[in-house]
């Protein structure tokens, strides 16, 4: 309510200074710019945002910031539209004698305070303590944006639009990391920028997009900033005094500074050279101590797939052909093995992969200090091949890496941070457990009930070798909650597929049900969970748990109907990732432990392996075995008995050295983690075995993605690879 009033208050200061600005331009007989009204416009345009997004409550009803951001806005709008009169002190002030050793240096003044306030603008929406960053850093970054904004001054001949303009999309950047780590705890990545469909597609449901105090401050600095653009354009050269030296100059200093940007970023290595690291683990804490700008610099550069050191293709075949060979020698010539692959061979059971999106136990976090126990059936859940902890490499979305990890055997470890494969490399030749059913006879379906160009699934599950892709127009009509299509529905699809196809079929179902946000309040009464957090009620914790209850009744529903089913069917059901908000609670209560211990807690859900018949060389006694998601596809062939490539052959073998790894950490033999960054064993022989295990599988992986590193990336995109696509049914998304 006091933003809104402040705010209003502030459009009618606005709107009274453009029209005494008016009233005192006719009496004096003098004409206002249209440039002067445009500015104005602007600012005032700001003003009546807040006014309006503040009025449906979507804004933190803050007076300090409403006021600091109203004062601010109307008082450059009043100086926008006595544009004029502003000049002309303005002038009369640079002119003075000795002020200025030439005009021109005042300009350069004014873009230099400026670009600080523009970095203002882009930190402090999310960033606010800016104290709390590298100095150095925040150096760099004011380089950055000062050499950009300045070169744009001069190349458009000292003029304020365009900086202005630069100033304020820094800023509206600013407020977008500001929502992305409010919605899931982690920064913008470079990766994002190639999945903006995606989150387009997903971000008007379930999201509140309520602008916080420190947005208000950040859009103030902003509109400082681009106050101070204005004015260094009204320094601008009378007409008759330009030249065409002075253009020609002009330009010169505005490419060179562009130029310079442009060769910093391109040609300086921040991560090895300045030290500009993105820490997997904490990725929050690397952009808020080194800036928006130097950790997204840095994540860009790495987006590119780190070359093993030495690597030559020769070696990396020789190196996977020594795994498989140890393989076939060890636990692929065990009676169990045998037992299960002439089972197999016999009986081609249907396997069901279903990854549940953000399925997690929050249980792990002391109960949640409400006697909270997790999903009952999906934990009291008897005659399991396999389950327990699963160590994924995401945490509050980044839903694709998972599912990829899993199709295809390869860790997001060996990739960097901030990089989505689906839609950054060409994975048409990548293993996959489509392709591996497919050559075994098997009829193949992935299904997801949201858009088909969700993460460029529709292009990548083709490439993988899927029969068909059933997306959102495939359930129309489904039971949905919150909007979202249940897991029910999805299940329900699955025993109809089952029904009318009896071919060996496997089917990859990836669920919609509890994507985020958790603040949406449309869960039924009947259906709702209320926690006391240390007594405390949690809307979002919730309305997240009251989803998780659903998942699993619907998994008792689906796993009760398999069992009354007269063919063989193997599921294996894991969740993505960890919701946005347990870091808190993980921060907070956990307090004195190991660093990899306590930042892998975030970065873990859980998994089943689940036949519906006695699978030959197994105890069906819920073998307790935690892992990570790349080696799950290789251990889920391994237990049922089907045919291993090597590649899937290697990864069963590495487990032995190498458990389990993932972005943050990697564990080893001894059952002990470690952050990714480490590098030295001091001694520790399990420790040792585990680095040469990462290093070996890094080089295996490479050689199996990218081979000799020619043509790494993708040459489709979303839309355009299905026009002229022949596997594609016309004027759908349904592979032939």
């Amino acid at each position: 309510m006091f933003v809104t009033i402040i705010t209003c208050i502030g459009l009618v200061c606005s709107s009274l200074s453009a029209a005494f600005a008016i009233r005192s331009a006719r009496q004096n007989e003098q004409r206002i710019p249209k440039t002067a009204f445009v500015w104005g416009a602007v600012f005032m345009l700001l003003q009546a945002f807040i006014a309006v997004w503040s009025g449906i409550g979507l804004v933190q009803d803050d007076p300090l910031s409403a006021a600091a951001f109203t004062l601010v806005t109307t008082a450059c709008a009043a100086a926008s539209f006595n544009r004029v009169a502003v000049r002309e002190r303005l002038l009369k002030f640079v002119e003075a004698e000795g002020r200025f050793p030439h005009p021109l240096a005042a300009s350069v003044i004014l873009m230099l305070l400026a670009s600080t306030f523009a970095v203002l603008g882009l930190e402090v929406p999310s960033n606010y303590n800016i104290a709390w960053m590298y100095p150095l850093c925040l150096l760099l970054e004011f380089g950055l944006v000062a050499a950009v904004l300045t070169g744009a001054y001069f190349i458009f001949q000292r003029r304020g639009g365009v900086p202005a303009a630069l100033a304020l999309v820094l800023h509206l950047i600013g407020i977008a990391e500001y929502f992305v780590i409010t919605f899931k705890s982690m920064p913008i990545s470079p990766g994002d920028l190639t999945a903006l469909s995606t989150a387009a597609a997903v971000a008007g449901t379930g999201y509140t997009y309520t602008l916080s105090a420190f947005c208000l401050y950040g859009m103030a600095f902003a509109a400082l900033s681009m106050m101070l653009s204005q004015l260094a354009g009204l320094l601008r050269p009378a007409r008759e005094t330009r030249s065409r030296r002075g253009l020609v100059i002009n330009l010169l200093v505005g490419l060179a500074l562009i130029g310079g940007v442009a060769a910093h970023v391109t040609l300086i290595d921040y991560y090895h050279t300045l030290n500009i690291q993105i820490y997997t683990w904490r990725p929050l804490e690397s952009y808020y101590r080194q800036g928006f700008l130097p950790a997204f610099i840095s994540g860009a550069q790495t987006i590119k797939p780190p070359r093993p050191d030495d690597y030559s293709v020769d070696d990396a075949k020789e190196l996977l052909d020594e795994y498989a060979a140890t393989y076939d020698e060890t636990a692929g010539a065990t009676e169990d093995r045998t037992a299960a692959a002439a089972q197999f061979d016999e009986e081609k059971p249907t396997v069901i992969a279903v990854m549940n999106e953000t399925f997690s136990d929050l249980s792990i976090y002391q109960q949640m200090h409400a006697d909270y126990t997790g999903p009952k059936f999906f934990k009291s859940l008897r005659n399991c091949l396999s389950r327990g902890k699963l160590y994924v490499s995401a945490y509050g979305g980044g839903t694709a890496n998972t599912e990829f990890e899993f199709l295809t055997g390869n860790s997001m470890a060996n990739l960097g941070s901030g990089v989505y494969p689906y839609t950054i490399y060409d994975l048409m030749e990548t293993e996959n457990l489509a392709q591996q059913f497919k050559d075994l006879g098997y009829d193949t379906t992935a299904m997801h009930p949201n858009h088909a160009t969700n993460w460029n699934r529709e292009n990548v599950y083709q490439d993988f070798g899927f029969d068909q892709f059933l997306a959102i127009e495939d359930f129309e009509g489904a039971d949905t909650l919150r909007g979202m299509v249940t897991d029910q529905a999805t299940y329900d699809k699955i025993l109809e597929m089952l029904e009318e196809n009896k071919n060996p079929q496997f089917i990859f179902d990836v669920t919609m049900q509890n994507h985020s946000g958790y603040d949406t309040g449309l869960i039924p009464q009947e259906k709702r969970v209320d926690l006391r957090i240390d007594g405390m009620s949690n809307s979002e914790v919730n309305e997240y748990v009251s989803l998780i209850e659903e998942s699993d009744r619907a998994l008792e529903y689906f796993i009760n109907k398999l069992e009354q089913l007269d063919r063989k069917v193997i599921v294996v059901f894991f969740g993505d990732h960890q919701p946005f908000f347990p870091s808190t609670y993980n921060d907070l209560w956990f307090t004195d432990e190991d660093e990899a211990i306590h930042q892998e807690r975030l970065w873990q859900t859980n998994y089943i392996i689940w036949a519906n018949y006695d699978v030959a060389g197994n105890t069906q006694a819920n073998q307790n075995d935690e892992m990570s998601t790349n080696y799950l596809g290789a251990e889920l062939m391994q237990l049922i008995g089907a045919p291993l490539t090597d590649y899937q052959k290697a990864l069963v073998t590495l487990r032995d050295a190498l458990p389990a790894i993932n972005t943050t950490g990697f564990e080893d033999s001894e059952k002990l983690w470690y952050l990714a960054s480490v590098e030295e064993s001091d001694g520790n022989e399990s420790l040792q075995a585990a680095l040469d295990a990462r290093s070996d599988y890094a080089t295996l992986q490479y050689y199996t993605m990218f081979g000799d590193g020619k043509d790494i990336y993708t040459k489709r995109y979303q839309s355009a690879a299905n026009e002229t696509n022949p596997n594609l049914d016309p004027g759908t998304t349904k592979i032939k």
